[in-house]
């Protein structure tokens, strides 16, 4: 029998949820709203063990992996089925805002209270995950556990656990230090979700320009970086000559500027450098080595590997114009391949935003940036739903998403889910 009864979120409660877990758990220093919660710090353990609590409270199951991703599971009637989840994260660049991730979890949270307090049975297990190390802000590799939990990404679990922070913690020791490196195993045959939602910010300007409200996300574009090793000649900088100089520094930023232009002039994609380190970092030595890394994001996985022999090329062009001595090595730091979505899990989304805003408030779009529900859609039909970003911005304390805006998109993702659980139960899904 279909649900006679439509849940609605509580709009206010979701937004001073998150506003003081921001506040409480990570905020920046007043006046600015900003956000500074890295993964596995004490901050993030306080948030973590705050949600835990509340998900316990609402009569779910938590259970906690290798990689400390939280799976919060409320029951349907089929006890031994897979959730439909609903995932994302709620770690946050150094200098981030409120809503990148922290919005899909809270709403995440919000459903939940709002199927519990309306005693809503589900055909299917309901399943809030929080997925660990997303930005890959503390521990280079970003979406870096539902990767592992996916079994796709090209860093395992015993070298995800090996890496270090600035400080040279290590990330499984980080797990340990906050209670939560976990015994479920971090592997979907292990752990496995029926389908996976994610609601998040745009993080770009398409939805507010277009005076659009939801957006039905269709795929992630491809992207991968690359590690860039530029090597010179150390030396006073006062005593050795202009001409004689292999200065890695100076060789570095032609390699940089070639990264943008390449960009530009193929318009095949994006191109960023974000992380620079120079050996000495001495004011009067001409620095003997840099090391940069490159991201480099595209439609497709054919043309990010266009745009990366584009700029390689240039770089070689570079040294050879140098002639000083200076060479450079590359070698691959991370990726994620294109992602597309799932047409249940589309569906889903759009009937849901169909019901909530109308048609002439949902656009269907793709993803630029990067989500834990690009590795999710490699072993679960997965899907997302983004709502607009103020101006664009996104890792950045200035990011902010209405309040409105939050309550509409945590209202589709209720329905999103109701919707998919009902297809399940009426047999239209086969193997739900």
């Amino acid at each position: 029998m279909a649900l006679t009864k439509e849940p609605k979120i509580n709009a206010q409660r979701l937004n001073d949820t998150l506003q003081s877990t921001c506040t409480s758990w990570g905020a920046l220093a007043a006046p600015s709203t900003g956000m500074c919660r890295l993964t596995l710090s004490p901050e993030d353990k306080e948030v973590r063990d705050w949600l835990v609590a509340e998900c316990k409270s609402l009569g779910c199951a938590v259970k906690v992996d290798q990689m400390g991703n939280i799976f919060a599971v409320r029951p349907g009637r089929v006890q031994d089925a897979k959730p439909i989840a609903m995932g994302s994260h709620m770690d946050t660049q150094p200098a981030g805002g409120r809503y990148d991730g922290i919005l899909g979890v809270q709403s995440a949270l919000e459903v939940l209270r709002t199927l519990h307090e309306n005693n809503t049975t589900t055909q299917l297990p309901v399943a809030l995950v929080n997925w660990t190390n997303e930005e890959g802000a503390r521990f280079p590799g970003a979406m870096m556990a539902s990767g592992v939990w996916s079994t796709h990404s090209s860093t395992p679990l015993e070298a995800c656990w090996d890496l270090q922070d600035k400080e040279g913690i290590r990330m499984k020791q980080a797990l340990e230090d906050i209670g939560y490196l976990g015994e479920t195993k971090a592997d979907y045959r292990e752990n496995g979700l029926e389908c996976h939602f994610e609601l998040h910010i745009e993080q770009g300007p398409l939805l507010e320009k277009e005076g659009k409200t939801v957006g039905i996300v269709t795929s992630v574009q491809g992207m991968k970086w690359f590690a860039v090793r530029v090597e010179g000649v150390e030396g006073h900088a006062g005593a050795t000559p202009m001409p004689g100089r292999a200065d890695a520094i100076v060789t570095a930023s032609r390699l940089i500027t070639a990264v943008r232009d390449a960009a530009l002039t193929t318009e095949l994609g994006v191109a960023t450098v974000g992380v620079i380190k120079s050996d000495t970092s001495s004011q009067a030595t001409i620095s003997a080595g840099v090391d940069f890394i490159i991201d480099v994001r595209c439609t497709t996985d054919e043309m990010v590997d266009q745009l990366a022999f584009t700029i390689f090329k240039a770089f070689d062009h570079i040294i050879t114009e140098e002639n000083n001595g200076t060479s450079y090595t590359i070698s691959r730091s991370w990726g994620m391949p294109q992602s597309v979505f799932h047409p249940r899990c589309i569906e889903a989304c759009r009937s849901a935003a169909l019901k909530v805003v109308g048609v002439d408030q949902v656009m269907d779009m793709k993803s630029r940036a990067g989500h834990d529900t690009a590795w999710t859609s490699r072993v679960c039909p997965s899907s997302m739903i983004f709502v607009p970003s103020k101006d664009g911005l996104s890792h950045n304390p200035n990011e902010y998403t209405s309040p409105e805006h939050c309550a509409i998109g945590a209202q589709v993702l209720l329905d999103a889910v109701l919707h998919y659980d009902e297809k399940a139960r009426s047999g239209d899904y086969p193997g739900s």
